[in-house]
């Protein structure tokens, strides 16, 4: 129970903690990025929907590493709201569970759906701070108050364009130092290449080089651009709703 309370937590402070991304300039508005390297952000007029699969590698207590791939959905309506499917795998429990993230910018509330116990966890989207913003220039306002370690990019590779799933994409790769895995240990380096879509505005595959968790290579895939359906964005009638911070 406390690992499903967490799992739902974590899921609902990452939504409502994406605000502090957001720009004066409303096409860099909300992201999210529980899907491996790929950022749902929250922008008008780019509607689609994909299936997003996610193939990583689980270590055992042998050593031995086995295979791992997950599953979920991402859709985004024509007004910027967001709904991200995922699938959580526990090293305690046998069973996998999914979760539902829905970012609703136009009511400015973030919602976590849990299909396992029919509840919806509601909550106000943050008012947007003074400090800690994007910019239009590319820079963060407040970046001192970003742990140093964070914002450390060793090198960015222009890997320039090709084709997926249909959609042209520009490619990157980029380098940031890893944490060592105990005192003493030479620290390595972890890479993150990404494969962008100008149309869609997202992130069509994404590729990361941990050397602490291995790798993880995430992709979008059936992507249809039409509008979904606004019922996607909606708690189910047959949910029990909850609503935790609320404003005052």
């Amino acid at each position: 129970m406390k690992i499903e309370r967490a799992a739902v937590f974590s899921a609902l402070l990452l939504c409502t903690s994406i605000a502090i991304a957001q720009a004066a300039n409303k096409e860099s508005a909300f992201s999210s990025t529980l899907s491996g390297g790929i950022n749902l952000r929250s922008i008008a007029g780019a509607p689609f929907s994909a299936d997003v699969v996610k193939e990583s590698t689980k270590v055992l207590p042998d050593g031995s590493s086995v295979p791992v791939v997950t599953r979920g959905k991402m859709f985004r309506d024509a007004e910027g709201r967001t709904r991200s499917e995922i699938e959580l795998v526990s090293t305690a429990a046998a069973a996998s569970r999914h979760y539902v993230t829905i970012v609703d910018p136009v009511k400015r509330m973030s919602m976590v759906l849990d299909p396992q116990t029919k509840t919806a966890t509601v909550a106000p989207l943050p008012a947007l701070p003074a400090t800690g913003l994007a910019t239009k220039s590319g820079g963060i306002v407040g970046a001192d108050r970003i742990p140093a370690k964070a914002l450390a990019i060793l090198g960015t590779q222009d890997l320039g364009a090709s084709m997926l799933q249909g959609f042209s994409v520009t490619g990157s790769r980029r380098t940031r130092p890893a944490e060592a895995a105990s005192q003493g240990q030479k620290t390595q380096n972890m890479v993150m290449e990404t494969w962008f879509s100008p149309e869609l505005k997202i992130e069509l595959q994404a590729k990361i080089e941990d050397p602490r968790q291995g790798e993880m290579t995430t992709r979008l895939e059936n992507i249809v651009t039409t509008e979904p359906d606004r019922a996607l964005f909606e708690p189910p009638a047959d949910y029990t709703v909850q609503t935790i911070f609320p404003n005052k």
